[in-house]
């Protein structure tokens, strides 16, 4: 079960829409049920690892975004198209390790940190395809010293995986997750190929689109854009506000932030291997005017 809030939240950017921010009160905020991770995540679990405990959300695509049925039909045949492109010698470079690639040993992935190299990580958001379902997965540190909890779990995935798929991952999120887990001495030999989405979105659309963040791809290609979510460079401060206050309300904003990362990063990759895909661009910024 998934919070009618969150729910909510990410109906409106699907449509276009913007999301209202989460009301403050000054000064420390009391506990309560509304600021209670148990009410504003219902799907969530305490994970016991080795290394400590980490929250954990997951819960299928479908419950949160109604477009799900369509994404995973499109996300899917991203993978047969790619096979089919690469028989014909017809596949981007680029795009190669999705070729050969399992979409069962397939993840996306996003994170959310405290600062640059060197501050703690507290979040890991991941997509995987199980059975018939997009199963969406966030680990959660309650407090710093869950990092280790959270990416023991994390790393506990990794042998499964053949494809780990990211944007701008290369640069940031993976060297951020193995710096973290040499930190924590945690063991760190991942033998998955790695599909940054960054770098073939720069060679598609750098010259038809303002920029190629994640973001302006999601407003041009998507046809949406994020006027009321919470900005990147506000995400560590509201998890240092968290972690003094332990109120809930601080961090839903992040929690969804953090899962619209991932649908994009699936839309984007569709695009990506879609002779069409930049049409949806053309459409997107006439209508923007």
């Amino acid at each position: 079960m998934v919070s009618d809030e969150l729910k909510r939240r990410i109906s409106m950017l699907q449509k276009g829409g913007s999301s209202p921010r989460p009301s403050r009160t000054k000064g420390r905020i009391g506990g309560g049920a509304d600021g209670d991770l148990a009410h504003q995540f219902p799907e969530g679990s305490i994970c016991r690892t080795d290394r400590g405990d980490v929250f954990a959300c997951e819960t299928p695509l479908g419950d949160i975004y109604s477009a799900s049925r369509r994404l995973r039909r499109r996300y899917l045949a991203a993978f047969k198209k790619a096979r089919r492109a690469a028989r014909r010698e017809e596949l981007a470079a680029f795009l190669e390790p999705l070729a050969g690639a399992d979409p069962e040993r397939t993840v996306l992935i996003d994170t959310e940190t405290a600062g640059f190299h060197g501050r703690p990580l507290f979040m890991i958001g991941m997509v995987r395809h199980l059975g018939d379902e997009l199963i969406l997965t966030q680990y959660f540190a309650r407090s710093y010293a869950e990092e280790a909890g959270l990416l023991d779990k994390f790393a506990s995935a990794l042998p499964e995986v053949e494809l780990l798929i990211s944007f701008n991952g290369k640069a940031f999120d993976w060297p951020f997750v193995r710096d973290r887990m040499v930190y924590h001495r945690l063991a760190c030999k991942p033998a998955f190929d790695h599909l940054d989405l960054l770098h073939p979105s720069r060679r598609r659309w750098r010259s038809e689109l303002p920029n190629c963040k994640l973001q302006t791809l999601e407003r041009y290609l998507c046809g949406r854009w994020r006027s009321g979510d919470i900005p990147g460079e506000e995400i560590p401060q509201r998890y240092h506000d968290f972690v003094r206050e332990q109120d809930a309300r601080l961090i839903a904003p992040i929690f969804h932030h953090n899962r619209l990362d991932l649908i994009t990063m699936m839309e984007l990759l569709v695009a990506l291997v879609s002779p069409g895909g930049a049409e949806p661009a053309r459409r997107a910024r006439a209508l923007s005017g």
